[in-house]
């Protein structure tokens, strides 16, 4: 029985010192994941301005053809993107934009695909597939900056305008809310032009050179805002995950110390019969 009560006591403290892990990580993903909700909104806005007037723009001029407006070949390989974490513990993070991923490159059967790895899980993954990953950025850990950003967009665009590859996709969580997250996968190059409403602009300099401008530029803040829903997701799923793992500690926490005080409640009673029984064999 003593020894029992010992590993009792072992126990809880192993879990003691895991529910501290488990809270402390909790918290540090928690003021990451806010540090990213109080920029998203300002990129949105910024985001969504630029791609509507450049839509404007190539719905309403016939402007000269740019390498970015180039007309998807299916003939030719795809690159996809696809953005995981380094580390787990993250929930279903990794799991659910894998699938996703997946789903994408079954859509076609004859599909040859690149992948470019953004975190270590999605490598590993696609490299033990037998899938050819000519370039990973690891060691990220969540860590946003927009010289990576500008580096990663850089990367893809020369893919696409070399004519190495066809088409150039890109996987990703939407950030949402803080406990709400969407695996997506969309295109990222070509740029399609979409249909609208002509508008009557005067411009200066003339339409080609004024999207020959903007076009670099919303590739890289599309790729930023990418970055930023994808690392806020990651924190968010973290946090949300060492949350469960603190509160499923403290549980077991509480039955263990219930099992300790029973089990030393009944150390005590023993002792006291064993003292009682001594003294009434030696009244006799």
């Amino acid at each position: 029985m003593i020894q029992s009560l010992r590993q009792i006591k072992n126990r809880i403290k192993s879990i003691q010192n895991t529910h501290k892990l488990t809270r402390a990580m909790e918290m540090i993903s928690l003021t990451k994941m806010r540090s990213f909700q109080r920029v998203l909104p300002a990129y949105k806005r910024f985001y969504s301005k630029l791609e509507g007037l450049i839509h404007d723009l190539s719905a309403s001029f016939d402007t000269a053809p740019h390498p970015f407006l180039r007309q998807v070949d299916k003939c030719k390989k795809v690159a996809l993107c696809i953005i995981t974490s380094d580390t787990g513990l993250c929930g279903a993070y990794n799991h659910n934009i894998i699938a996703a991923a997946e789903h994408f490159l079954r859509q076609d059967k004859c599909l040859k695909a690149d992948i470019i790895a953004i975190g270590k899980k999605g490598f590993i993954h696609f490299k033990k597939k037998g899938y050819a990953v000519p370039e990973v950025y690891t060691e990220l850990h969540g860590r946003y900056s927009e010289a990576l950003a500008d580096k990663i967009s850089a990367k893809l665009i020369e893919l696409f305008v070399s004519g190495e590859c066809g088409e150039v996709a890109i996987a990703y969580t939407v950030f949402e809310s803080a406990s709400r997250h969407r695996p997506n996968v969309e295109r990222f190059l070509n740029i399609e032009r979409k249909p609208g409403t002509k508008r009557e602009y005067i411009l200066e300099p003339q339409a080609d050179a004024m999207l020959a401008e903007l076009l670099p530029v919303y590739v890289r803040n599309k790729m930023r805002i990418i970055l930023l829903n994808a690392f806020a997701c990651e924190h968010a799923s973290r946090a949300m995950a060492m949350g469960e793992s603190t509160e499923n500690a403290e549980e077991v926490l509480n039955n263990l110390t219930l099992v300790r005080n029973k089990v030393r409640q009944a150390n005590i009673t023993k002792e006291i019969i064993e003292v009682i029984s001594s003294v009434d064999a030696l009244k006799g």
